[in-house]
């Protein structure tokens, strides 16, 4: 009964697969298995290692946090921020050795305390102070409840605790009080001019001397009806502002502060201050009015920024206009329209001295009456200060005519540009006049108001509110108090300009800058790529020309990038550039005598002619080639456009015919220095290969039976790249240019030479004609970094930003790179292959 059961056990057994003894682990392959899963394991615990400290310290820069104060053994208090804190040992600073000078190593703690207050600190003090358990007293550290901090425009952070907030309001000067001032000032600096009596007669003498004492009495009269009007004005001054206030002050002229009720009947006063005491109400006052002086900051950078600067770029086109005349005339007339602006500035001035005597004299006469002595001898004293200026009217007048005899023997366009530019300058000196006159207005109602706070060891300063970004008591927040802060500081880092040597404020101009280079790299780069992979994929025919390309290029790839920098300084900037700015003698390059350059100009058409025939004879059709003219015809005329090429180069470079683009402009460079233009082409050349690597594999992995089966009907070699090759490769394109643009928005090392800033003053891309300004310089994310890092004077207190920084640029060129990856995933989808 078992025998059938065991013949089919041997049957099994017979055909059973026996394990070859040679067949080992490492021979199937499971450790290289695990071998690359660990690599690829470790390899991504890298990335997000430094991906998650980057997003960690970059998003807790701007966490607010509590303020201590802290009482150390020596007596001294310090007052901060809790910033860091670690175990040590003991020992290694002076504070730890003990009498005979050896260390006492033992385990300790110490807490890193960001105290800030650069204006009471000395030069050498740093922004952060470690505190060692040793040092600390025998009083625990506090959190004050009115602890403040304060940032601010200038000079940093400031800690302390508010104490009072001032609100000044100056005393307006009546017309009277003007007229009576400008009268007493007329004839006490100006009596000892009036001139003398003709006659030396007794009576006449006399007469003169009564005179002379009249005056003087009036002048005194003046004097104690200008006190009285004061007097009267300070009195019905304070009765308007004090409305039943305790708290407020008054400041005399010379600058003593007194309570209202200790200023004396008759006393003058330029400004009553209301006086708010206490952290509560400083604080309260200070959330009243902070917003109303910010915005009236914001106007005064708007007023500087676009109307002055506005008006400041119309004069200096007017100037351009006219140094482009002088060039264009060989004269000199820049020096001639400064001066006769200068002497019509001259002149007007003293006309307006004149009428200004005039309407005092009237004013006299109509306050004392026309009997007065000061009517009397006014007309006098005035004719006697004319008298003097009438000589300095001549002599400006005859310079006048002498600059006017001048002009006339220049060209009229050129006289023209002087009209031209003094009017402009006219017109813009009296625009700006008006707009500063805007900007004091501002500034003197935002010096209204003054905070005062004194810090932990009990010095008191001045915190002008306009300067103050945002002040909040830190040990008082709640989680959403603290929340709101930390977005504000965000908010301020994406939309404000830098300050502080860049360790504080916002970074939108890098952000502008980095944005725009990168992009305009891209619109380089792609097409220049594209096209050289086209042609060596689908046009070159493979041999050691087309070898050696693709190992030049593939060499490129490795080439350091402050090569490139150098390059683009030393090509771009100092020669292109200045060409472009001067002509060749501005690049220091030799200009050819037109004489050679005419007959080189006709050598070029020749020679240009003879290739194009000859290129076009070697290219005809096959039935009228004979056997020696296909490959001698190729190399002529490969030899003649490469003759062609060269002396099409000579002929721009040396010529003699171009004076460059922005002579006028010259010392000033335009293009002979870095900006946008040359960091865009430099960075465009390093990741030049990125784009032509990726386009050829793009355009090698299109299937041969697309390119097959459009030949079959009937298409062109480029009908069938241009409707089925590209389109196809496009996504493989796409990847090369996400390459391109992380790698160019990341380098730092060729921007530093070819037009990156610390502090650009202009953005690269604006709203005034043309937009887009390739001759700026601009500022990087990348270049911050490393400014913060490792030129910032307070590296301590930069490199919190420098990790935000770091967190914006990964941010910046992620976007970048997935909205590219969009558009390809929508061109795969688009083109995708289908299957039967």
């Amino acid at each position: 009964m078992s025998q059938p059961q065991e013949n089919a056990n041997s049957h099994v057994k017979k055909y059973q697969r026996k394990v070859r003894p040679g067949l080992t682990i490492l021979s199937q392959g499971e450790p290289m298995i695990w071998l690359s899963g660990g690599a690829l394991a470790l390899a991504l615990l890298m990335i997000f290692g430094l991906l998650g400290l980057i997003v960690y310290q970059g998003m807790a820069s701007f966490w607010p946090g509590r303020l201590y104060l802290v009482t150390l053994k020596d007596g001294s208090v310090l007052m901060g921020e809790l910033t860091d804190e670690e175990d040590y040992t003991s020992g290694s600073t002076s504070s730890d050795q003990s009498e005979n000078g050896t260390a006492k190593p033992k385990p300790s703690h110490r807490w890193q305390y960001r105290t800030d207050n650069f204006e009471f600190k000395a030069a050498q003090s740093g922004t952060y102070q470690w505190v060692t358990q040793e040092e600390l007293s025998d009083t625990p550290p506090t959190m004050p409840e009115w602890a403040m901090l304060f940032e601010r425009t200038k000079l940093g952070r400031f800690i302390g605790t508010p104490q009072k907030f001032v609100t000044s309001k100056a005393r307006p000067i009546s017309s009277d009080e003007d007229d009576l001032s400008d009268i007493h000032s007329f004839f006490a600096n100006n009596q000892s001019r009036l001139p003398g009596p003709d006659v030396q007669d007794e009576d006449a003498q006399a007469e003169w001397a009564a005179t002379l004492e009249s005056l003087k009495q009036e002048i005194d009269s003046v004097q104690e009806k200008l006190n009285a009007l004061q007097a009267e004005n300070t009195q019905s001054f304070i009765t308007q502002n004090r409305n039943g206030k305790q708290d407020l002050v008054g400041v005399t002229e010379s600058g003593e502060v007194l309570p209202l009720s200790d200023v004396a009947v008759g006393q003058n006063l330029v400004a009553i201050r209301e006086v708010l005491e206490g952290p509560q109400a400083t604080y309260d006052a200070y959330r009243q009015h902070h917003d109303s002086a910010r915005e009236s900051v914001h106007a005064i950078d708007r007023i500087a920024e676009y109307e002055v600067g506005e008006s400041s770029r119309r004069q200096e086109q007017a100037r351009l206009q006219l140094r482009s005349q002088e060039l264009e005339h060989d004269v000199f007339v820049e020096g001639l329209a400064n001066e006769i602006y200068n002497l019509k500035i001259e002149l007007s001035a003293i006309q307006a001295d004149k009428q200004k005597d005039v309407r005092i004299v009237e004013r006299a006469t109509r306050v004392l009456g026309k009997d007065s002595a000061m009517a009397k001898v006014g007309p006098d004293l005035v004719a006697a200060l004319n008298s003097q200026r009438t000589s300095e009217e001549s002599r400006i007048e005859a310079r006048l005519d002498e600059i006017e005899q001048l002009l006339e023997q220049v060209p009229p366009a050129a006289r023209q540009a002087v009209d031209h530019f003094v009017e402009v300058r006219f017109e813009v000196d009296n625009q700006i006049a008006a707009l500063q006159e805007r900007i004091n207005e501002i500034e003197d109602r935002n010096n209204r108001y003054g905070l005062f706070a004194t810090t932990a060891e009990g010095t008191e300063a001045e915190l002008k509110l306009g300067d103050i970004v945002r002040a909040f008591p830190a040990n008082q927040l709640d989680w959403l108090g603290r929340l709101n802060v930390y977005f504000s500081r965000w908010g301020e880092f994406l939309l404000a300009d830098p300050r502080e040597a860049n360790s504080e404020g916002g970074v939108f101009p890098a952000i502008w800058g980095t944005v725009a280079m990168t992009m305009i790299m891209s619109l380089i780069v792609v097409p220049f790529g594209v096209l050289a992979a086209l042609y060596l994929r689908e046009y070159a025919k493979s041999g050691p020309i087309v070898s050696i390309i693709r190992i030049s290029i593939n060499n490129l790839a490795g080439v350091p990038s402050i090569v490139f920098g150098v390059f683009g300084y030393g090509f771009l900037i100092l020669v292109v550039g200045a060409y472009i700015d001067g002509g060749p003698s501005n690049a220091n390059l030799p200009t050819m005598p037109k004489l050679w350059w005419w007959l080189t100009a006709a050598g070029l058409a020749i020679v240009a002619f003879s290739a194009f025939i000859t290129t076009s004879y070697s290219l005809g059709s096959r039935k009228v080639l004979t056997r020696m003219r296909t490959p001698t015809l190729g190399i002529a005329s490969l030899l003649l456009w490469i003759l062609t090429t060269v002396a099409f180069i000579a002929l721009v470079a040396f010529t003699p015919n171009f004076h460059g683009m922005y002579q006028a402009n010259l010392p000033n460079p335009t293009f002979g220095k870095g900006g946008l233009l040359w960091a865009s082409l430099t960075l465009a050349l390093l990741t030049l290969p990125v784009v032509i690597v990726a386009t050829e594999e793009a355009l090698a992995a299109v299937p041969n039976s697309l390119r097959e089966g459009s030949y079959g009907c009937g298409a062109s070699k480029w009908q069938t790249i241009r409707r089925i090759v590209l389109p196809h490769a496009l996504p493989g394109i796409m990847t090369g240019m996400i390459l391109a643009m992380a790698r160019g928005a990341g380098e730092v090392a060729p921007l530093m030479l070819v037009g990156v800033l610390k502090l650009a003053p202009e953005l690269p891309v604006d709203l005034s004609a043309p937009f887009v300004h390739l001759d700026r310089s601009f500022m990087h994310l990348g270049f911050h970094i490393f400014d913060l890092g490792f030129q910032s004077p307070n590296s301590e207190a930069a490199k919190p930003m420098v990790f935000t920084t770091t967190l914006l640029l990964i941010t910046v060129i992620a976007t970048l790179n997935l909205f590219a990856i969009w558009l390809r995933a929508r061109l795969r989808k688009r083109f995708q292959s289908g299957q039967f």
